[in-house]
């Protein structure tokens, strides 16, 4: 395991230290499980059944799409509304 050293303005250090308190759980916890969320594993992630496997990267989307925008309008021109 790595020893790290953080330097926290007092605030939040403070704000970090009330929320363990309160949730009964260590700051290396909750350190930890934030940074698990940030990458998780890709060893810990679930396989996707071959039908999907075999789906993934089949759609090419523009880096600016935004799938909101996209799934309002194809509502709109099936349901009309």
């Amino acid at each position: 395991m790595i020893r790290l050293t953080l330097n926290l303005p007092d605030e939040v250090a403070q704000r970090a230290q009330a929320y363990a308190r309160e949730t009964g759980r260590s700051l290396e916890d909750i350190f930890a499980a934030y940074l698990q969320q940030l990458k998780p594993d890709p060893a810990a992630l679930p396989e996707l059944p071959p039908a999907l496997a075999r789906l993934k990267g089949a759609v090419q989307l523009p880096p600016d799409a935004d799938y909101k925008t996209i799934l309002a309008e194809e509502l709109q021109k099936r349901f009309g509304q």
